[in-house]
């Protein structure tokens, strides 16, 4: 019997991966990360298939380092809902900020090697700068 192929991840999709990760309280595997996907998305995924995406290989590691080094330095919860609330608000941001600093970081890299491959091909930044060409909308062949 032949397994059915999960669809490709969409932009929202992947998005929503990202969000489940700042989100994320407690032990993270992947299984746990996969049964979180499935459960917001009803689609079944590997690790393979989440993993081949940067951002989410990159948001896994970054969010399972933040655990391991939270759990060292775990400290005792407020008692006022309104206090713990907004330090949950406050740890999920955090960790918002914080991949969103790694993926900055990874892309300022992507952004140096491709200036220094073009600059070897004898692309100016005059020819990287110059404006796009309009699309032609509204107009039949016939006008001019």
């Amino acid at each position: 019997m032949k397994k059915t192929r999960a669809p490709d991840l969409t932009p929202e999709l992947i998005q929503a991966v990202l969000e489940t990760l700042d989100n994320w309280k407690g032990k993270l595997t992947w299984d746990l990360l996969l049964a979180a996907v499935e459960k917001a998305s009803g689609i079944a995924y590997s690790r393979f298939t989440l993993a081949e995406y940067s951002e989410v290989a990159n948001a896994f590691s970054l969010k399972k380092e933040v655990l391991r080094s939270a759990s060292k330095s775990e400290l005792a919860s407020p008692r006022d809902e309104r206090v713990r609330a907004a330090l949950e608000q406050a740890t999920r941001l955090q960790s918002k900020v914080d991949r969103l600093k790694q993926e900055n970081a990874l892309l300022k890299e992507q952004f140096v090697t491709w200036a220094l491959n073009a600059e070897r091909k004898g692309v100016t930044m005059t020819m990287l700068n110059a404006p796009l060409a309009k699309p032609q909308r509204d107009r039949t062949k016939g006008e001019d």
